[in-house]
């Protein structure tokens, strides 16, 4: 189990990483980020607690950035390192992607992705980034590479950031993605509360059903396909993370956060 976000709107970077404060319950073990700065794809990532990485960086993070995702993790495989933490990038660097869930794949498959890419570390994630590569060099379209994806044996939940500053994420199985809109952000998270930590609770947050595709291009929002029906549906209800305000001040982020 691991916690992934992604922001799209002003100061999406320090965004994106207070949402991974509000499901510490997801994973500790691990904190990254990625995001578009002068149409180039930047890394930041640690094999350390969200708590950690705050303190460590929040406050040198670029503000002016509007399109960012991070992740939080909790191994189910791979070591606890540099090299599994996520994000995981593409060989061209033109997109980077979070994963929250564990995959089966093929030894032969995964033999052949070694063969093909540059992988560095031990864990499923690592071989879907990769896999979705193949896809989109065959299909040319992110969201028919996701399709496709889709029908293989990955499981779980992904958000992708592209170079061009848009957002993708799907989710296959038991692993949830919720998402919302306000005002100039798009917000996109595991746990409904984490959005509401940062937008407050009158908000509606909405959980994208699996197999569904969204795409977030400059604020708009698509959905793609019909989806599955879930047995059950889980609502949540704006927790509040105690750690904001004992950690930094923040109220002007988390107040005015549309106005930077």
């Amino acid at each position: 189990m691991c916690g992934i976000s992604g922001v799209y709107g002003p100061n999406a970077l320090r965004l994106s990483l207070l949402i991974t404060l509000g499901q510490l319950q997801r994973g500790t073990l691990g904190t990254g980020l990625a995001w578009v700065q002068n149409r180039r794809l930047k890394i930041l990532k640690k094999p350390i607690h969200p708590l950690r990485f705050v303190r460590k960086y929040y406050h040198t993070l670029p503000s002016r950035v509007m399109t960012a995702i991070a992740h939080n993790r909790q191994p189910s495989m791979g070591d606890v390192s540099f090299n599994n933490t996520h994000p995981f990038v593409e060989c061209r660097r033109r997109y980077a992607l979070i994963h929250n869930g564990s995959c089966i794949f093929d030894r032969s498959l995964i033999g052949k992705m070694k063969q093909k890419h540059r992988i560095l570390g031990k864990t499923d994630s690592e071989i879907v980034c990769h896999l979705l590569e193949q896809l989109y060099d065959e299909h040319g379209d992110m969201t028919a590479a996701i399709e496709r994806l889709l029908e293989t044996s990955f499981n779980g939940a992904i958000l992708i950031v592209t170079v061009h500053g848009e957002v993708y994420g799907t989710r296959k199985g038991w692993a949830p993605l919720h998402y919302a809109k306000h005002n100039e952000h798009v917000f996109l998270a595991s746990e409904a509360e984490a959005i509401k930590s940062i937008v407050g609770d009158d908000v509606r947050v909405f959980q994208l059903k699996p197999r569904q595709i969204i795409e977030v291009c400059q604020g708009n929002v698509e959905i793609h396909g019909e989806g599955e029906e879930e047995p059950q549906v889980r609502y949540y209800h704006g927790l509040r993370s105690p750690y904001y305000s004992c950690l930094l001040d923040l109220d002007s982020d988390l107040a005015g956060y549309q106005e930077l």
